[in-house]
């Protein structure tokens, strides 16, 4: 749990917060497929009127096109937020308004949720919790939050556990699963007339029935919540206990953080910015340390962790004492293949070199089923792109969106719209939690500078690379690959390589003995440095115990050495032990029998 010394003071009032309204009946929304298509053709309609009037309008538009999703209420919210991600396809503005996009929802009176409660968990509300705020936290189209203090076991003194309480809106199975097949309905028939193929409509819906299933299964968010709170320990970024014997399909019930969103501190900054630096003095906070912290987090979680939060956004991020933070609503996480995440890592760090044709490369690499393109002039225009975003960088009074990683990108989403090159949908969402973390950093960090952030964490991620190869288990890890990579090469290459190799049997065990012979020599030589070696890390780190046996001629040429660090020493051991190591086992290999004595 938190410790209170965290706990910050408020930065809004309770009193001053908006409650959440509940009503007694539900409305349940039936939308039919019709009604959709009408929509949006008035919608299309509209734009093309503008156009046709010369009041062409794309804020307007995107504006338009959101108050639609929000009217559509349910899963046609999430369907906009995921929409949002093509920034390839949609202007800037669509895609903003898009990512905005917040459902109004109100609350549901406390006996439904009491009755989702005990139905999940099995047991009376009062025989799980000790108390239990009846009015909502909060609300939103998938759930709303409670707060909630646990029941104590009488057998074990325990303090009050403060938790909040996700109980899932009831109806929401079947109202997702409607609003889904209209969409379906609607994605085939703009499959059917072939329109935007570009956009890869089958992916779209494979990430629709993936949002579809995690959105409507809480389990889903408290295995994510087990799994980033173990990685993220290692970040010193909290992130709050998912109690696992109180979570279900539809209730989540997790720690309660007594802290300042993100979302507050923002609105607070907007309004009274001395107000705000008298919190931060107060409690001893430093939004440029929090943003840098928070950059790096997010690098090290894609690429080490290969478990990163999908939804960064100002409501997602606490405050506390002492420029700490938690991560919440683990909802929304991502994964990137192998091969994925090293083509991003090598496009990230040639951004940060600015060696932009490689950049070009890399993000061409992303794309899937690449058509028949010249693909030495979209990598040139692409490079200028990346070349333009660089020099806007350097400029002062430059909006923060346009010198961010994600402002990189956009750069260069007209050259692949032009192209026709589509982006991996994975790509995308790893983008996506850049720009929605760019919402706090644009007031945190203003002024971040991405090539020095980027350069930073590689900085640190050489190092814990370093650190995490010395450790035992890590180093026989390592030996036992390497021998079961000589064993392969033994039991699966070598008998290959000697059927090939049966008429110049002769030559071939000839060259063997004789690269044998030397690599024994090697070997001896190796060893025998080995122990000067260990004189001169005994003369630096340890002198007492060679003191007896020093010799002056010696310590004079010793002395002449540079110092070698304790850790540097225990690399240089370790590689030169593999190498004696790997030197033997290549000369066992070459003097078998089946190559002649």
């Amino acid at each position: 749990m938190i410790n209170k010394k965290y706990i910050p003071t408020p930065i809004i009032e309770k009193k001053n917060r908006k409650k959440v309204k509940v009503v007694e009946n539900l409305d349940s929304r039936r939308l039919s497929t019709p009604y959709v298509i009408w929509r949006f053709i008035v919608y299309f309609a509209r734009i093309q009127y503008r156009k046709f009037t010369g009041k062409s309008d794309v804020q307007k538009t995107a504006t338009q096109l959101r108050e639609i999703f929000e009217e559509f209420g349910g899963f046609w919210v999430k369907v906009g937020q995921i929409l949002a991600l093509r920034t390839d396809l949609f202007p800037d503005e669509v895609c903003d308004e898009l990512r905005s996009l917040q459902y109004e929802a109100v609350g549901f009176p406390f006996d439904l949720a009491r009755s989702t409660i005990e139905s999940e968990l099995g047991a009376p509300i009062d025989k799980i919790f000790e108390s239990f705020d009846e009015q909502p936290l909060a609300a939103a189209s998938i759930a709303q939050i409670h707060r909630a203090v646990l029941l104590k076991n009488k057998n074990k003194k325990k303090k009050k556990i403060s938790v909040v309480v996700k109980v899932q809106r009831p109806g929401l199975a079947d109202t997702f699963k409607r609003d889904l097949d209209i969409i379906k309905i609607f994605v085939n028939f703009l499959v059917s007339i072939n329109f935007a193929t570009y956009f890869r409509w089958d992916e779209f819906l494979v990430e629709l029935d993936n949002t579809f299933k995690e959105e409507l299964d809480f389990r889903y968010e408290a295995a994510n919540g087990r799994r980033m709170k173990n990685n993220l320990k290692f970040h010193k970024i909290y992130v709050p206990t998912v109690y696992q014997k109180y979570c279900k399909r539809r209730v989540l019930v997790m720690e309660f953080i007594d802290g300042v969103l993100m979302s507050d501190y923002i609105k607070a900054l907007l309004s009274d910015r001395t107000r705000v630096k008298q919190w931060d003095d107060e409690n001893d906070v430093d939004p440029k340390e929090i943003g840098e912290k928070l950059y790096i987090s997010l690098f090290r979680q894609i690429f080490e962790d290969n478990l990163y939060h999908g939804d960064l956004h100002p409501g997602n991020i606490i405050l506390l004492r002492k420029s700490k933070f938690v991560l919440i609503d683990l909802g929304s996480t991502g994964t990137l293949e192998k091969e994925l995440r090293t083509i991003y890592l090598n496009y990230i760090n040639a951004l940060s070199e600015a060696d932009f044709t490689s950049a070009s490369d890399y993000y061409m690499r992303f794309g899937t089923d690449v058509p028949k393109i010249n693909v030495s002039r979209a990598r040139v225009k692409i490079a200028r792109g990346f070349d333009a975003w660089s020099a806007k960088s350097a400029l002062k009074g430059l909006s923060y969106r346009e010198k961010s990683l994600g402002g990189a990108s956009q750069e260069v989403t007209n050259v692949a719209f032009e192209y026709k090159i589509p982006t991996n949908w994975a790509f995308l969402k790893v983008s996506r939690s850049f720009l929605a973390l760019d919402g706090s950093l644009q007031y945190l960090v203003p002024e971040l500078n991405t090539f020095k952030i980027i350069k930073k964490y590689n900085k640190e991620a050489d190092r814990r690379a370093l650190v995490n190869s010395l450790r035992p288990d890590n180093i026989r890890a390592s030996l036992q690959k390497l021998l079961d990579i000589v064993s392969q090469y033994n039991d699966l290459i070598l008998p290959q390589l000697r059927q090939r190799t049966v008429p110049f049997e002769l030559t071939v065990n000839r060259s063997a003995l004789t690269l044998a012979t030397i690599l024994r020599s090697l070997s001896s030589i190796l060893l025998i440095g080995g122990f000067g070696t260990l004189y001169v890390f005994l003369y630096q780190q340890y002198f007492e115990i060679i003191q007896p046996i020093n010799v002056e001629v010696v310590d004079e040429i010793v002395r002449q050495l540079p110092y070698i660090p304790y850790l540097e020493w225990v690399g240089i051991f370790i590689g030169g032990g593999l190498t004696f190591r790997v030197l033997l086992a290549c000369v066992n290999i070459l003097e078998r029998k089946e190559f002649g004595n």
